[in-house]
Protein backbone atom coordinates (compact mmCIF):
# COMPACT_ATOMS: atom_id res chain seq x y z
CA UNK A 1 0.00 0.00 0.00
CA UNK A 2 1.75 3.26 -0.88
CA UNK A 3 0.73 7.17 -0.13
CA UNK A 4 -0.62 6.81 -3.93
CA UNK A 5 -3.35 4.11 -3.32
CA UNK A 6 -4.44 5.55 -0.34
CA UNK A 7 -5.23 8.90 -1.87
CA UNK A 8 -6.49 7.77 -5.43
CA UNK A 9 -9.23 5.77 -2.77
CA UNK A 10 -10.32 9.07 -1.36
CA UNK A 11 -11.27 10.82 -4.59
CA UNK A 12 -15.35 10.14 -3.90
CA UNK A 13 -14.87 11.97 -0.70
CA UNK A 14 -12.69 15.10 -2.11
CA UNK A 15 -15.03 18.50 -2.76
CA UNK A 16 -15.54 18.66 -6.68
CA UNK A 17 -14.35 21.38 -8.53
CA UNK A 18 -16.77 24.28 -9.17
CA UNK A 19 -17.06 27.97 -10.33
CA UNK A 20 -18.67 30.20 -8.26
CA UNK A 21 -18.80 34.21 -8.12
CA UNK A 22 -20.52 35.13 -4.61
CA UNK A 23 -21.43 33.89 -1.54
CA UNK A 24 -25.29 34.08 -3.19
CA UNK A 25 -23.75 31.21 -5.11
CA UNK A 26 -23.14 28.86 -1.82
CA UNK A 27 -24.93 26.17 0.12
CA UNK A 28 -27.32 28.01 2.50
CA UNK A 29 -28.42 26.18 5.89
CA UNK A 30 -31.46 28.87 5.46
CA UNK A 31 -32.65 27.56 2.47
CA UNK A 32 -32.06 24.24 2.57
CA UNK A 33 -34.31 21.71 3.76
CA UNK A 34 -34.61 18.30 5.57
CA UNK A 35 -37.95 16.44 4.59
CA UNK A 36 -38.53 12.77 5.63
CA UNK A 37 -38.30 9.99 2.92
CA UNK A 38 -40.73 6.85 2.82
CA UNK A 39 -43.26 8.00 5.67
CA UNK A 40 -44.61 5.50 7.87
CA UNK A 41 -47.99 5.76 9.86
CA UNK A 42 -45.51 3.91 12.61
CA UNK A 43 -42.31 3.72 13.39
CA UNK A 44 -41.25 1.18 15.64
CA UNK A 45 -37.55 0.77 17.92
CA UNK A 46 -35.57 -0.72 15.01
CA UNK A 47 -36.61 0.56 11.91
CA UNK A 48 -34.83 2.65 9.63
CA UNK A 49 -35.35 6.34 9.33
CA UNK A 50 -34.38 7.88 6.34
CA UNK A 51 -34.26 11.80 5.43
CA UNK A 52 -33.28 13.63 2.35
CA UNK A 53 -31.28 16.84 2.51
CA UNK A 54 -32.04 19.17 -0.25
CA UNK A 55 -29.14 22.43 -0.60
CA UNK A 56 -30.13 25.83 -2.05
CA UNK A 57 -28.20 28.40 -2.25
CA UNK A 58 -29.02 31.74 -0.88
CA UNK A 59 -30.83 33.12 -3.23
CA UNK A 60 -33.08 29.95 -3.14
CA UNK A 61 -31.30 28.08 -5.92
CA UNK A 62 -31.41 24.53 -6.14
CA UNK A 63 -27.42 23.12 -6.17
CA UNK A 64 -26.38 21.10 -8.74
CA UNK A 65 -23.28 19.45 -7.43
CA UNK A 66 -22.25 17.56 -3.95
CA UNK A 67 -19.42 18.35 -1.54
CA UNK A 68 -21.17 19.45 1.45
CA UNK A 69 -19.54 19.25 4.73
CA UNK A 70 -22.70 17.18 6.94
CA UNK A 71 -23.17 16.15 10.10
CA UNK A 72 -26.28 14.61 11.38
CA UNK A 73 -27.85 12.34 14.53
CA UNK A 74 -31.33 11.76 16.29
CA UNK A 75 -31.34 12.76 19.91
CA UNK A 76 -34.00 13.07 22.55
CA UNK A 77 -32.63 15.43 25.19
CA UNK A 78 -35.20 14.25 27.91
CA UNK A 79 -34.21 10.77 27.67
CA UNK A 80 -30.06 11.70 27.31
CA UNK A 81 -29.94 9.72 24.02
CA UNK A 82 -28.50 10.59 20.60
CA UNK A 83 -26.88 8.68 17.83
CA UNK A 84 -25.17 9.40 14.57
CA UNK A 85 -26.69 9.38 11.23
CA UNK A 86 -25.16 7.73 7.74
CA UNK A 87 -24.82 10.81 5.19
CA UNK A 88 -24.43 9.76 1.63
CA UNK A 89 -23.81 12.22 -0.66
CA UNK A 90 -26.26 12.14 -4.22
CA UNK A 91 -23.79 14.09 -5.91
CA UNK A 92 -26.71 16.04 -7.59
CA UNK A 93 -27.21 18.95 -4.21
CA UNK A 94 -29.05 15.90 -2.49
CA UNK A 95 -28.08 14.06 0.57
CA UNK A 96 -29.68 10.81 2.22
CA UNK A 97 -29.08 10.30 5.55
CA UNK A 98 -29.75 7.07 7.29
CA UNK A 99 -30.75 6.32 11.21
CA UNK A 100 -31.78 3.45 13.10
CA UNK A 101 -34.38 4.50 15.91
CA UNK A 102 -33.00 2.55 18.75
CA UNK A 103 -35.01 3.47 21.74
CA UNK A 104 -38.45 4.52 22.25
CA UNK A 105 -40.24 7.92 22.80
CA UNK A 106 -40.06 11.21 21.12
CA UNK A 107 -37.14 11.61 18.83
CA UNK A 108 -35.69 14.61 17.08
CA UNK A 109 -33.93 15.17 13.60
CA UNK A 110 -31.13 17.48 13.70
CA UNK A 111 -28.82 18.03 10.54
CA UNK A 112 -25.97 20.10 10.13
CA UNK A 113 -24.38 22.42 7.71
CA UNK A 114 -20.88 22.16 9.25
CA UNK A 115 -19.57 24.18 5.36
CA UNK A 116 -20.61 24.83 2.67
CA UNK A 117 -18.73 22.41 -0.72
CA UNK A 118 -17.37 25.75 -1.52
CA UNK A 119 -15.98 26.27 1.66
CA UNK A 120 -14.80 23.01 1.61
CA UNK A 121 -13.12 23.08 -1.63
CA UNK A 122 -11.08 26.62 -0.34
CA UNK A 123 -10.12 24.29 2.64
CA UNK A 124 -8.65 21.38 0.35
CA UNK A 125 -6.68 23.56 -1.86
CA UNK A 126 -5.26 25.24 0.98
CA UNK A 127 -4.27 22.25 3.00
CA UNK A 128 -2.56 20.93 0.05
CA UNK A 129 -0.98 24.10 -0.62
CA UNK A 130 1.98 24.26 1.63
CA UNK A 131 3.32 23.24 5.05
CA UNK A 132 3.48 26.48 6.33
CA UNK A 133 0.02 27.00 8.29
CA UNK A 134 2.11 26.50 11.66
CA UNK A 135 5.62 27.63 12.59
CA UNK A 136 7.58 25.42 14.85
CA UNK A 137 10.86 26.70 17.00
CA UNK A 138 13.89 24.78 17.97
CA UNK A 139 14.91 25.40 21.34
CA UNK A 140 18.85 24.16 21.33
CA UNK A 141 20.47 24.05 24.99
CA UNK A 142 24.46 23.30 25.44
CA UNK A 143 25.27 23.82 29.43
CA UNK A 144 23.78 27.42 30.41
CA UNK A 145 23.59 28.69 26.31
CA UNK A 146 20.64 28.71 24.85
CA UNK A 147 19.60 29.51 20.88
CA UNK A 148 16.73 28.87 19.11
CA UNK A 149 15.72 28.17 15.14
CA UNK A 150 12.62 27.65 12.81
CA UNK A 151 11.67 23.88 12.37
CA UNK A 152 9.53 22.59 9.98
CA UNK A 153 8.92 19.91 7.24
CA UNK A 154 9.66 21.84 4.08
CA UNK A 155 12.12 24.60 4.94
CA UNK A 156 14.75 26.76 2.59
CA UNK A 157 17.24 23.71 1.58
CA UNK A 158 19.64 26.74 0.59
CA UNK A 159 19.96 27.67 3.66
CA UNK A 160 22.08 25.21 6.28
CA UNK A 161 20.09 22.86 7.97
CA UNK A 162 19.74 20.28 10.27
CA UNK A 163 18.37 17.43 9.35
CA UNK A 164 16.63 14.87 11.37
CA UNK A 165 15.69 12.16 9.59
CA UNK A 166 14.62 7.90 9.85
CA UNK A 167 15.64 6.49 6.97
CA UNK A 168 13.64 3.25 7.42
CA UNK A 169 10.33 5.11 7.73
CA UNK A 170 11.09 8.00 5.63
CA UNK A 171 10.09 10.33 8.67
CA UNK A 172 11.90 13.82 8.85
CA UNK A 173 11.75 17.41 10.08
CA UNK A 174 14.77 20.12 9.73
CA UNK A 175 15.41 23.09 11.50
CA UNK A 176 17.70 25.87 10.59
CA UNK A 177 21.12 25.49 11.82
CA UNK A 178 21.37 28.04 14.93
CA UNK A 179 24.41 30.30 15.21
CA UNK A 180 26.44 28.17 17.50
CA UNK A 181 25.45 25.43 18.85
CA UNK A 182 25.71 22.00 16.98
CA UNK A 183 22.29 20.13 15.68
CA UNK A 184 22.30 17.53 18.51
CA UNK A 185 21.75 19.95 20.91
CA UNK A 186 17.74 20.33 20.12
CA UNK A 187 16.22 19.90 23.36
CA UNK A 188 12.60 20.90 22.93
CA UNK A 189 9.97 22.32 19.95
CA UNK A 190 7.30 24.19 20.57
CA UNK A 191 4.92 26.43 17.72
CA UNK A 192 2.03 28.79 16.61
CA UNK A 193 -0.27 29.43 14.20
CA UNK A 194 1.88 31.13 11.44
CA UNK A 195 -0.11 34.50 10.64
CA UNK A 196 -1.86 34.80 7.22
CA UNK A 197 -3.94 32.99 5.09
CA UNK A 198 -4.05 30.89 1.67
CA UNK A 199 -8.09 31.99 1.24
CA UNK A 200 -9.62 34.45 -0.92
CA UNK A 201 -11.70 37.28 1.07
CA UNK A 202 -15.10 35.41 -0.10
CA UNK A 203 -13.23 32.04 1.00
CA UNK A 204 -12.50 33.23 4.34
CA UNK A 205 -16.11 34.68 4.55
CA UNK A 206 -17.95 30.65 4.50
CA UNK A 207 -15.23 30.00 7.61
CA UNK A 208 -16.53 32.36 9.71
CA UNK A 209 -18.63 31.53 13.04
CA UNK A 210 -22.32 32.10 11.62
CA UNK A 211 -21.39 29.77 8.77
CA UNK A 212 -20.20 26.52 10.66
CA UNK A 213 -22.06 24.13 11.82
CA UNK A 214 -25.54 25.51 11.18
CA UNK A 215 -29.19 23.38 11.75
CA UNK A 216 -30.80 22.97 8.46
CA UNK A 217 -34.83 23.46 9.02
CA UNK A 218 -36.71 19.96 9.16
CA UNK A 219 -40.19 20.34 7.14
CA UNK A 220 -41.20 17.50 9.80
CA UNK A 221 -41.81 17.39 13.86
CA UNK A 222 -40.50 15.15 15.91
CA UNK A 223 -40.62 11.51 15.28
CA UNK A 224 -42.71 9.48 17.36
CA UNK A 225 -40.84 5.71 17.71
CA UNK A 226 -42.81 3.22 19.73
CA UNK A 227 -41.74 0.03 21.25
CA UNK A 228 -43.69 -2.28 19.28
CA UNK A 229 -42.08 -5.50 20.37
CA UNK A 230 -43.41 -5.17 23.74
CA UNK A 231 -45.45 -8.20 25.33
CA UNK A 232 -47.91 -7.59 28.22
CA UNK A 233 -45.81 -7.24 31.64
CA UNK A 234 -42.36 -6.93 30.15
CA UNK A 235 -40.25 -4.60 30.91
CA UNK A 236 -39.63 -3.56 27.24
CA UNK A 237 -36.46 -4.21 26.13
CA UNK A 238 -37.44 -6.50 23.49
CA UNK A 239 -36.54 -5.56 19.98
CA UNK A 240 -33.28 -6.71 19.95
CA UNK A 241 -34.56 -9.15 17.21
CA UNK A 242 -35.77 -6.53 14.90
CA UNK A 243 -32.21 -4.46 15.21
CA UNK A 244 -29.01 -5.41 13.03
CA UNK A 245 -28.23 -1.73 11.48
CA UNK A 246 -25.31 -1.14 9.50
CA UNK A 247 -25.45 1.83 11.42
CA UNK A 248 -24.68 2.51 13.87
CA UNK A 249 -22.21 1.25 16.00
CA UNK A 250 -24.28 2.08 19.06
CA UNK A 251 -25.57 4.93 21.08
CA UNK A 252 -25.72 6.91 23.98
CA UNK A 253 -28.91 6.51 26.18
CA UNK A 254 -28.84 7.92 29.81
CA UNK A 255 -25.41 9.97 28.86
CA UNK A 256 -23.38 6.22 28.56
CA UNK A 257 -22.54 4.96 25.20
CA UNK A 258 -24.28 1.94 24.60
CA UNK A 259 -22.91 -0.45 21.71
CA UNK A 260 -24.51 -2.78 19.44
CA UNK A 261 -21.91 -4.97 19.62
CA UNK A 262 -20.76 -5.75 22.99
CA UNK A 263 -21.94 -4.66 26.40
CA UNK A 264 -20.38 -1.67 27.21
CA UNK A 265 -22.75 -1.15 30.56
CA UNK A 266 -20.64 -3.26 33.02
CA UNK A 267 -17.62 -1.10 31.90
CA UNK A 268 -18.91 2.20 33.77
CA UNK A 269 -18.13 0.58 36.79
CA UNK A 270 -14.55 0.37 38.98
CA UNK A 271 -14.84 -3.48 39.58
CA UNK A 272 -15.41 -4.36 36.09
CA UNK A 273 -12.89 -1.68 34.90
CA UNK A 274 -10.22 -3.60 37.40
CA UNK A 275 -11.30 -7.39 36.20
CA UNK A 276 -11.24 -6.71 32.07
CA UNK A 277 -7.83 -5.06 32.39
CA UNK A 278 -6.34 -7.21 35.58
CA UNK A 279 -2.91 -8.69 34.21
CA UNK A 280 -2.82 -7.04 31.32
CA UNK A 281 -0.52 -4.29 30.13
CA UNK A 282 -1.73 -1.56 28.56
CA UNK A 283 0.53 1.11 26.12
CA UNK A 284 -1.43 4.18 25.02
CA UNK A 285 0.09 5.83 21.61
CA UNK A 286 -0.27 8.95 20.38
CA UNK A 287 -1.56 12.15 21.46
CA UNK A 288 -4.05 13.69 24.52
CA UNK A 289 -6.98 12.71 23.54
CA UNK A 290 -5.35 9.20 24.32
CA UNK A 291 -3.92 10.34 27.54
CA UNK A 292 -7.26 11.59 28.45
CA UNK A 293 -7.89 7.95 28.61
CA UNK A 294 -4.91 7.09 31.22
CA UNK A 295 -5.89 10.52 33.27
CA UNK A 296 -9.38 8.82 33.24
CA UNK A 297 -8.38 5.17 34.60
CA UNK A 298 -6.09 7.22 37.26
CA UNK A 299 -8.61 9.27 38.37
CA UNK A 300 -10.77 6.79 38.98
CA UNK A 301 -8.79 4.79 41.40
CA UNK A 302 -9.23 7.22 43.95
CA UNK A 303 -6.16 6.24 46.29
CA UNK A 304 -4.01 7.26 43.12
CA UNK A 305 -5.78 10.76 41.98
CA UNK A 306 -2.02 12.15 43.00
CA UNK A 307 -0.36 11.03 40.76
CA UNK A 308 -1.58 13.31 37.90
CA UNK A 309 -0.60 16.08 40.02
CA UNK A 310 3.25 15.46 39.00
CA UNK A 311 2.55 14.42 35.69
CA UNK A 312 0.62 17.39 33.95
CA UNK A 313 3.01 18.66 30.96
CA UNK A 314 5.04 15.62 30.04
CA UNK A 315 5.50 13.25 27.20
CA UNK A 316 4.44 10.17 28.75
CA UNK A 317 2.62 8.78 32.22
CA UNK A 318 3.31 5.38 33.26
CA UNK A 319 0.88 3.78 36.43
CA UNK A 320 1.05 1.08 37.81
CA UNK A 321 -2.10 -0.50 39.97
CA UNK A 322 -0.67 -3.62 42.32
CA UNK A 323 -4.29 -4.31 43.58
CA UNK A 324 -5.69 -4.37 40.00
CA UNK A 325 -2.43 -6.27 38.61
CA UNK A 326 -2.45 -4.33 35.14
CA UNK A 327 0.04 -1.34 34.36
CA UNK A 328 -1.03 1.68 31.70
CA UNK A 329 1.53 4.06 30.09
CA UNK A 330 0.63 6.83 27.91
CA UNK A 331 3.68 8.21 25.48
CA UNK A 332 2.98 10.97 22.79
CA UNK A 333 3.87 10.47 19.11
CA UNK A 334 6.29 12.05 17.59
CA UNK A 335 7.21 15.71 15.86
CA UNK A 336 4.52 17.50 14.73
CA UNK A 337 3.02 18.90 17.60
CA UNK A 338 0.54 22.18 17.58
CA UNK A 339 1.42 23.38 20.88
CA UNK A 340 3.09 26.42 22.50
CA UNK A 341 4.20 24.31 25.36
CA UNK A 342 7.51 23.28 24.98
CA UNK A 343 8.07 19.51 24.10
CA UNK A 344 11.33 17.62 25.03
CA UNK A 345 12.39 15.96 22.17
CA UNK A 346 14.27 13.45 24.46
CA UNK A 347 11.12 12.19 25.59
CA UNK A 348 9.59 11.71 22.61
CA UNK A 349 10.09 9.01 19.70
CA UNK A 350 7.65 7.80 16.60
CA UNK A 351 5.33 5.44 17.51
CA UNK A 352 6.64 2.69 14.71
CA UNK A 353 9.98 2.25 16.83
CA UNK A 354 8.21 2.48 20.06
CA UNK A 355 5.81 -0.60 18.68
CA UNK A 356 9.28 -2.33 17.84
CA UNK A 357 9.75 -2.46 21.47
CA UNK A 358 7.58 -5.15 22.41
CA UNK A 359 8.37 -8.72 22.30
CA UNK A 360 6.27 -11.60 22.05
CA UNK A 361 4.11 -10.86 24.96
CA UNK A 362 1.31 -12.31 23.90
CA UNK A 363 -2.77 -11.44 25.11
CA UNK A 364 -1.89 -9.63 27.87
CA UNK A 365 -0.31 -6.96 25.84
CA UNK A 366 -2.69 -4.78 24.52
CA UNK A 367 -1.81 -1.33 22.13
CA UNK A 368 -3.97 1.45 22.20
CA UNK A 369 -3.01 4.60 18.84
CA UNK A 370 -4.12 7.36 18.54
CA UNK A 371 -3.49 10.26 16.36
CA UNK A 372 -4.59 12.74 14.06
CA UNK A 373 -5.41 16.11 15.52
CA UNK A 374 -1.74 17.44 15.04
CA UNK A 375 -1.93 16.56 11.41
CA UNK A 376 -4.54 18.81 10.48
CA UNK A 377 -2.74 21.61 9.29
CA UNK A 378 -0.37 19.81 6.86
CA UNK A 379 -0.98 18.22 3.68
CA UNK A 380 -2.71 14.98 3.93
CA UNK A 381 0.06 12.78 2.11
CA UNK A 382 2.25 13.58 5.67
CA UNK A 383 -0.45 11.46 7.56
CA UNK A 384 -1.08 8.88 5.05
CA UNK A 385 2.40 8.16 5.57
CA UNK A 386 2.64 8.02 8.92
CA UNK A 387 0.06 5.97 8.93
CA UNK A 388 1.76 3.76 6.35
CA UNK A 389 4.53 3.19 8.64
CA UNK A 390 2.39 2.86 11.91
CA UNK A 391 0.68 -0.12 9.22
CA UNK A 392 3.90 -1.53 8.51
CA UNK A 393 5.02 -1.66 12.86
CA UNK A 394 1.53 -3.12 13.13
CA UNK A 395 2.07 -5.84 10.61
CA UNK A 396 5.87 -6.50 12.33
CA UNK A 397 4.10 -6.61 15.92
CA UNK A 398 1.39 -8.95 15.05
CA UNK A 399 4.03 -11.69 13.06
CA UNK A 400 6.13 -11.90 16.21
CA UNK A 401 3.28 -11.92 19.04
CA UNK A 402 0.16 -13.13 17.12
CA UNK A 403 -2.09 -12.57 20.52
CA UNK A 404 -0.94 -8.98 20.54
CA UNK A 405 -4.06 -6.98 20.70
CA UNK A 406 -4.19 -3.42 18.87
CA UNK A 407 -6.89 -0.88 18.83
CA UNK A 408 -6.55 2.22 16.49
CA UNK A 409 -8.74 5.35 18.29
CA UNK A 410 -10.28 7.41 15.74
CA UNK A 411 -10.59 11.44 15.58
CA UNK A 412 -12.96 13.33 17.40
CA UNK A 413 -14.81 16.38 16.72
CA UNK A 414 -13.14 19.73 17.99
CA UNK A 415 -14.35 23.03 18.94
CA UNK A 416 -16.24 24.77 16.13
CA UNK A 417 -14.02 27.94 16.94
CA UNK A 418 -11.24 26.23 15.89
CA UNK A 419 -9.29 28.09 12.93
CA UNK A 420 -11.12 26.42 10.61
CA UNK A 421 -8.31 26.57 7.72
CA UNK A 422 -5.84 24.64 9.89
CA UNK A 423 -8.10 22.50 12.19
CA UNK A 424 -11.98 22.04 10.50
CA UNK A 425 -13.49 18.98 11.44
CA UNK A 426 -13.53 18.08 7.77
CA UNK A 427 -9.43 17.52 7.85
CA UNK A 428 -10.35 15.43 10.70
CA UNK A 429 -13.42 13.44 8.73
CA UNK A 430 -10.89 13.26 5.80
CA UNK A 431 -8.47 11.55 8.09
CA UNK A 432 -10.28 9.21 9.50
CA UNK A 433 -11.43 7.93 6.19
CA UNK A 434 -7.75 7.50 5.78
CA UNK A 435 -7.46 5.30 8.95
CA UNK A 436 -9.94 3.01 8.08
CA UNK A 437 -8.22 2.70 4.13
CA UNK A 438 -4.77 2.08 6.12
CA UNK A 439 -5.74 -0.21 8.93
CA UNK A 440 -8.96 -1.63 7.35
CA UNK A 441 -7.69 -4.91 6.28
CA UNK A 442 -5.58 -5.45 9.43
CA UNK A 443 -6.74 -7.76 12.80
CA UNK A 444 -7.35 -4.71 15.02
CA UNK A 445 -10.42 -3.34 16.38
CA UNK A 446 -11.56 0.51 15.54
CA UNK A 447 -12.65 2.69 18.76
CA UNK A 448 -15.01 5.01 16.82
CA UNK A 449 -14.32 8.41 18.63
CA UNK A 450 -16.21 10.13 15.95
CA UNK A 451 -19.05 8.40 15.63
CA UNK A 452 -19.45 8.81 18.92
CA UNK A 453 -18.91 12.72 19.51
CA UNK A 454 -21.45 13.28 16.60
CA UNK A 455 -24.00 11.37 18.51
CA UNK A 456 -22.99 13.49 21.47
CA UNK A 457 -23.06 16.94 19.75
CA UNK A 458 -19.93 16.78 21.11
CA UNK A 459 -17.48 19.92 19.74
CA UNK A 460 -14.45 19.25 22.05
CA UNK A 461 -10.65 18.58 21.42
CA UNK A 462 -10.63 17.64 24.86
CA UNK A 463 -14.31 16.36 25.59
CA UNK A 464 -15.36 16.04 29.59
CA UNK A 465 -14.77 12.85 31.75
CA UNK A 466 -17.94 11.74 31.22
CA UNK A 467 -17.85 11.22 27.47
CA UNK A 468 -14.30 9.81 28.01
CA UNK A 469 -15.88 6.97 30.29
CA UNK A 470 -17.51 6.16 27.24
CA UNK A 471 -14.96 5.81 25.12
CA UNK A 472 -13.21 3.63 27.44
CA UNK A 473 -15.84 1.53 27.91
CA UNK A 474 -16.24 1.07 24.26
CA UNK A 475 -12.71 -0.16 24.06
CA UNK A 476 -12.63 -2.71 27.10
CA UNK A 477 -15.84 -4.36 26.02
CA UNK A 478 -14.22 -4.74 22.74
CA UNK A 479 -11.30 -6.28 24.35
CA UNK A 480 -12.69 -8.68 27.26
CA UNK A 481 -15.12 -9.70 24.31
CA UNK A 482 -18.36 -9.23 25.82
CA UNK A 483 -20.74 -9.78 22.61
CA UNK A 484 -24.19 -8.11 23.04
CA UNK A 485 -27.20 -10.49 23.96
CA UNK A 486 -30.53 -9.52 24.43
CA UNK A 487 -30.77 -7.63 27.29
CA UNK A 488 -29.27 -4.52 25.29
CA UNK A 489 -31.82 -1.95 24.37
CA UNK A 490 -33.72 0.77 26.46
CA UNK A 491 -36.12 0.17 28.87
CA UNK A 492 -39.68 2.07 27.34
Amino acid sequence: MTVEDVMLSLQWDLPPTSVWESVQNTSSPAWSTVSLEHLQAQYCMGDTLDVRVDMRDHSGRPKTHGGDFILARIHSPKLQASAAGAVTDLRNGSYRVRFTLLWPGEVQVSVLLMHSSEAVQALWRSRQLNYNKITHKGNFVKGSKTETSECGFQLNASKSLCEYKDERDGESYACYTPPTLPCHSIDTMSSFNTPGSALTKEEASLLTGNHIGVKIKNKFGNVDVKNCCVIPNSRGRDCIQRINPSIPNGYFWRNQWSSLYYQTGSFFTLKSINSCLKGKTLYLMGDSTVRQWIEYLITIQKEFQSILNSVKGISSIKFVNPKGEYSIQWKVHNYPWITAHKSKLSESSYISRDLDTIGAEGEDTVVVIGVGQHFRAYPLELFIRRLLSLRGAIQRLQARSPGTRIFIKMENTRELSSEPERFSDWHGHLQNLAQRKVFGDLEVGFVDAWEMTVAANTFATHPNPTFIASEVAEFLSRLCHIAQGTSARPKS
